[in-house]
């Protein structure tokens, strides 16, 4: 069973551009790229932080957006919240249960790549080589995309595909490979 988005009900509907009333809000998920760029176009104010993804997890427009009333903000920038820290395990767990191995990540939205539809990815460990070119690369979000890449096998162009929590999720393994000692891994494999 895969993760569903939630529906907001709203407590006030509104009005679309269209004229019709909004009573309800399918929240789509939010997607690494979409949120990169939504977050360079407004800077660091996390007011229009939040405007901007709230944009993209409902898909209303700023004249729509701007009639709702503050609870049913909250709730949104709630969800966004979630969907912007959390890792994809947090809401799968909801569906599926307890977690399963750490270096196979089930994906909360399926990745298409190369004409494949991958619902979970295999993480590897990298090698050193790797992360001596990681560290020659000049951003944080560089270096992130290049060793995210290295440790799963997809393309940098890929990632941009990824969920949030997706992402999230890839992070939490990548920083124990990049920083956890051998013996991390043995008792985590022995348990």
């Amino acid at each position: 069973m895969s993760w569903i988005p939630p529906t907001h009900e709203l407590l006030s509907p509104i009005t679309a551009d269209d004229g019709s009333q909004i009573e309800q809000l399918p929240l789509k998920p939010l997607y690494y790229a979409a949120q990169k760029d939504a977050l360079a176009r407004v800077g660091d104010d996390e007011d229009d932080q939040f405007f901007e993804l709230a944009k993209l997890a409902t898909g209303l427009s700023v004249k729509e957006l701007d009639q709702l009333k503050r609870p049913d903000y909250v709730s949104i920038a709630q969800y966004v919240h979630e969907m912007s820290t959390r890792p994809a395990s947090h809401f799968l767990e909801s569906v599926d249960g307890a977690a399963a191995d750490p270096d196979q990540v089930q994906l909360l939205q399926p990745l298409d790549v190369a004409g494949r539809s991958l619902t979970a990815l295999t993480l590897e460990m990298p090698v050193l080589r790797a992360t001596k070119a990681m560290k020659k690369l000049k951003t944080a979000k560089e270096r992130a995309e290049f060793i995210t890449a290295h440790c799963t096998g997809l393309m940098i162009p890929d990632l941009d595909r990824l969920t949030v929590p997706d992402w999230n999720q890839l992070q939490v393994r990548i920083d124990d490979f990049l920083n956890k000692p051998a013996d991390f891994f043995r008792s985590a494999t022995s348990k």
